[in-house]
């Protein structure tokens, strides 16, 4: 028993609350070893990769793909291979959820559930008798429901929090209704789905009783929703967003007319940058500087730095190196905006957009100002690879002090972002192009780029703003101190 090691849903991130099993790489009965990846877990922005904390035999699989889990959740077990199937069991059973990011299981035998009262006319006051999780406790708290008249599902009885849940969807209350009245009002046995499965099917319509789980104990899952819609021509006018995370959303749905319109479910990444950026321009005080840089010296020293070298560099390394010095040279600039408080940082963590297929994303070159530009053009084709693959980490994207959005590939002239809470601003850079200038007097022509400063003017204000820029130009125009 003490040899065993309990493989649970971990946490990454502050936000992260549930993880979808997306791929399972193992089998029970397999030889796995520290660090080896043996599950794909996926959370509102990207796929990672779950590894083996220890070595061992996988023993048990609880999960399957497509489930969502919260935090804590138990997904597997890995033991010795002399370990005894009744000794897993036990294991299982007496599994624990401790604290959120951190798990564990206990040796001895859960508690037995408490008799349900006869009557009650407020919630349990103590749920430490009730053989249920950590999370259904909470739920049923938060849900204010007596956990002890909640049918479980779970071995030997234990109530999770799906079996919370759907009593809760079925209309118990821990009001309460006498014991004879709340047995029939909590059908947890009757339809076991996922909570996104369960949210997918109130969006599209669809009664989740008729559809049929491919899950363990015929568990239903989101996909098992989206084939039950599919085949029954499930009605998705209500243009409602359906995946909660960053699966692929379901098949696009035609709606034949006079104008015939396709109506395609957002996936859980578009759920979640419409969800960050209108909350960002809704409430962050946005303000906006722009200001013209000529580029042709830059372009002459990126010619010959490309022409010494086996690694070649973007005029956008380039900026990003710049960002970087600018923010060093303008600290104030390099914030996060924290309610009451303002972080100012050491080093430039620069967020650099990444368009992907379904949405966007941002992963970050940590301290550009210490890095010189071929460390970063290295950098950003890697991130910017593995970004497109899916292969990010939650670290590589999570955090920046700043960001640059550069549309200028695409022949954007000029053009204002949204800044990324709680960022202090995000610089958006246009297309270089050739243009009339005046110089000396008379008129000129040279390539130049437009940029626009987005700033947050609860941490930045104007006069900040243009000392980066100003900053952020110089280094551009001479750009010598960016290749030394």
């Amino acid at each position: 028993m003490a040899d065993m090691i309990a493989v649970a849903m971990p946490k990454w991130g502050l936000e992260m609350t549930e993880g979808t099993v997306v791929k399972i790489h193992v089998a029970e009965g397999d030889t796995v070893a520290k660090g080896q990846t043996i599950m794909d877990i996926e959370t509102e922005k990207i796929a990672n990769e779950f590894e083996a904390e220890e070595g061992g035999v996988i023993k048990k699989i609880i999960a399957a793909e497509g489930d969502v889990k919260i935090i804590g959740d138990l997904l597997a077990i890995i033991g010795p291979a002399d370990v005894s199937d009744a000794d897993v069991e036990e294991f299982v059973g007496s599994y624990v959820s401790v604290a959120v990011g951190r798990v564990e299981a206990t040796t001895a035998a859960a508690p037995a559930p408490a008799a349900a009262p006869a009557a009650s006319s407020a919630p349990a006051a103590d749920d430490s008798g009730v053989k249920a999780s950590p999370p259904a406790k909470r739920l049923a708290r938060k849900l204010d429901i007596d956990i002890a008249l909640v049918t479980g599902t779970g071995r030997g009885g234990r109530i999770s929090a799906d079996d919370v849940q759907a009593f809760a969807d079925a209309g118990g209350a821990a009001a309460a209704a006498p014991a004879a009245e709340a047995a029939p009002a909590a059908p947890a046995g009757e339809v076991r789905a996922t909570p996104g499965a369960k949210r997918l099917a109130k969006e599209l319509g669809i009664d989740i009783a008729t559809v049929v789980g491919s899950g363990r104990g015929g568990r239903i899952s989101k996909e098992d929703v989206e084939a039950s819609g599919a085949s029954a021509g499930a009605d998705t006018g209500s243009y409602g967003s359906t995946p909660v995370t960053a699966a692929p959303a379901p098949a696009a749905q035609v709606i034949p007319g006079d104008n015939a319109v396709t109506v395609e479910a957002m996936n859980g990444m578009r759920k979640t940058i419409a969800k960050r950026l209108t909350e960002s321009k809704q409430n962050v005080p946005h303000f906006y500087l722009s200001v013209d840089i000529e580029l042709d010296r830059l372009l002459a020293r990126r010619q010959k730095v490309n022409a010494a070298g086996d690694v070649k560099v973007s005029v956008n390394d380039f900026i990003i190196r710049a960002a970087g010095l600018a923010l060093k040279a303008v600290p104030k600039a390099n914030v996060q905006y924290h309610g009451d408080e303002l972080h100012y940082f050491e080093n430039a963590d620069i967020s650099i957009a990444v368009a992907i297929e379904g949405g966007l994303i941002t992963p970050i070159v940590r301290a550009a100002n210490l890095k010189s530009v071929q460390q970063i053009a290295t950098e950003v084709k890697d991130l910017a690879a593995r970004a497109r693959d899916n292969k990010l980490k939650l670290d590589e994207i999570q955090g920046g002090s700043f960001s640059i959005s550069n549309l200028g590939m695409f022949g954007i002239k000029n053009f204002d972002a949204v800044i990324n809470p709680p960022q202090g601003a995000i610089l958006a850079v246009g297309a270089g192009e050739e243009r009339l200038v005046a110089k000396n007097g008379a008129p000129a022509i040279a390539t130049v780029m437009s940029v626009t400063m987005s700033c947050d003017h609860r941490a930045i204000d104007g006069a900040l703003g243009a000392q980066f820029l100003a900053s952020f130009k110089e280094l551009l125009e001479e750009p010598l101190a960016l290749v030394v």
